[in-house]
């Protein structure tokens, strides 16, 4: 999946993320009880393991209204109580257009990263119909037509939908089970994604009637047994009380494979959080205090 490089120093880059942190805290709060404090009951639901669907689990903290937990059975991490589909499709499709403004500002990293994902796709397939689901401002879609693929996307949120659109790929503003059947890809890629989507198995299950004979997925997603996670626990910035529903450790994504029978071809690791963790260890702020990686 990811390739571990030395990119950039994480230190930096998270002091130049902080517009979107902020951004989307302020979003967030929008759909907070002021008075409990937790997200208003009416935008909730219970639910079982996304993975395994053992409704047994144990919960790890509460953060901003929500609350973590991690399964019994499988030691999967994910949101529960959970925003419902609808509410969900509706936060994500109006939310503020952070991620393309991300790449705008990142440039250099984002080429880093995804060209390294390319690298992987292209051992693998050369060529072909590639499909970014979450495919946000069209980033690497540009990226990927370079490499000679043909570029499709799909991008529910209606801002970075309409930024990808004015480029020269086949954008969808609406989910992958909405489209043409008759709409196959070589490659389906989901960067930062997979961890916002609630029914996992629905999900790949759609993408493997998309996918041509020996078809493959791509997906980069965090690591809910990452140092930084274990260590910062509720103020590591991978647990999002709204949008990360599932944080998926490698057990559990070999599990989640083996259920919806898939082959995993790659598996690596792409980002190293030591600055944020010795931020943490000198009791300053995570992600803006003074530590780099030298």
């Amino acid at each position: 999946m990811k390739k571990k490089i030395n990119v950039t120093n994480p230190d930096e880059l998270h002091k130049k993320r902080k517009f979107l942190y902020d951004t989307t805290f302020n979003y967030r709060n929008k759909f907070l009880d002021k008075q409990n404090k937790k997200y208003k009951s009416k935008f909730l639901e219970i639910r079982k393991c996304p993975v395994c669907l053992s409704s047994k689990n144990r919960k790890i903290f509460d953060k901003e209204g929500s609350s973590f937990v991690v399964c019994n059975n499988c030691k999967m991490v994910y949101l529960n109580p959970v925003f419902k589909d609808k509410y969900l499709f509706d936060y994500y499709s109006k939310s503020p257009d952070v991620q393309a403004n991300a790449h705008e500002k990142e440039k250099k990293f984002y080429k880093s990263i995804y060209g390294s994902g390319l690298e992987i796709i292209n051992k693998r397939k050369k060529k072909g119909k590639l499909l970014d689901l979450g495919c946000s401002g069209g980033f690497f879609l540009d990226m990927a037509k370079n490499s000679s693929w043909k570029t499709f996307g799909i991008e529910i949120n209606n801002k970075e939908f309409a930024i990808a659109n004015k480029k020269k790929h086949k954008v969808w503003n609406q989910e992958l089970s909405t489209l043409n059947k008759k709409e196959k890809f070589d490659v389906v890629t989901m960067w930062d994604v997979f961890e916002h989507i609630k029914n996992p198995h629905k999900i790949l299950s759609e993408i493997k009637k998309r996918l041509n004979k020996k078809g493959l997925i791509f997906i980069q997603i965090p690591n809910s047994d990452s140092i930084a996670a274990k260590v910062l626990r509720e103020k590591c910035n991978m647990f999002d009380p709204i949008e990360h529903v599932n944080l998926y450790n490698l057990s559990a994504l070999k599990k989640l494979f083996t259920i919806t029978n898939f082959r995993i071809l790659n598996i690596k690791s792409v980002i190293d959080e030591l600055a944020v963790v010795k931020n943490y260890l000198n009791y300053d702020d995570p992600y803006s205090g003074n530590y780099n990686l030298s």
